[in-house]
């Protein structure tokens, strides 16, 4: 019976692990910029060819040119125009949080995110 439980319990984690993915929707802070704190909705969308995803906060959208999810390393990394520059993104992703940062024009400000429910 031990036995069976724990092949049981393994298999759950197991199963847990790999359907881990950054799609979902997700509310998201930017902290430590020149011009304040961001706060909004991160959106993420699993798509044929990858993923696609946006930002949006005081009733504007800015979609992300690329988006891309490394399973293995369950990392996130992407890239978004705001305001004539390209920002990058890289974060980690839990099944709850993403956590990392975003880097502009040679400065880099603490990214996260947390998974709506």
């Amino acid at each position: 019976m031990k036995k069976l439980l724990a092949v049981a319990f393994a298999g759950l984690v197991l199963m847990s692990c790999s359907s881990l993915s950054p799609a979902g929707n997700w509310t998201y802070s930017i902290t430590g910029t020149p011009q304040g704190d961001y706060t909004g909705n991160m959106s993420v969308a699993k798509e044929k060819s990858g993923y696609s995803a946006s930002l949006a906060a005081e009733g504007s959208s800015i979609p992300f040119n690329q988006f891309s999810y490394d399973k293995k390393a369950s990392k996130s990394n992407g890239n978004f125009n705001y305001q004539g520059m390209m920002v990058n993104l890289e974060a980690n992703v839990t099944q709850e949080e993403m956590n990392g940062s975003v880097s502009v024009q040679g400065m880099t400000f603490p990214f996260k995110a947390i998974r709506k429910k």
